[in-house]
């Protein structure tokens, strides 16, 4: 049963970030209890985070921690947490990151 609960939440997730395409898109990442989302414009990873953090009260780690330093990812975990928590979550991830990637002020 916990399979298919994941696999119901890690769907809701990829949906939800796949609809931020062409902005971003989602490398495939078979099995894992995260995915990393590539941000598709020049930005500094740590500046978005940081307004996601303070303006959308939703955080991801930069994926600069994890040794992909060429390009905007971030590394967005989802495995400990249930539909519902996942779908506030992603929610409030996916419509920050379109106020912040059409704000001119994050071109760097």
């Amino acid at each position: 049963p916990h399979v298919a609960a994941l696999a119901e939440v890690r769907d809701v997730v990829l949906a939800e970030l796949r609809s931020l395409e062409p902005l971003c898109s989602v490398p495939p990442a078979e099995g894992a209890f995260y995915c990393c989302l590539r941000v598709n414009v020049e930005a500094d990873p740590m500046r978005v985070a940081e307004r996601l953090i303070r303006e959308h009260k939703v955080a991801v780690i930069p994926a600069t921690a994890f040794g992909l330093t060429n390009g905007c990812y971030f590394r967005v975990a989802y495995g400990a947490l249930e539909k519902a928590t996942v779908a506030e979550g992603i929610g409030r991830l996916v419509t920050g990151l379109r106020k912040i990637l059409e704000s001119e002020d994050l071109r760097i």
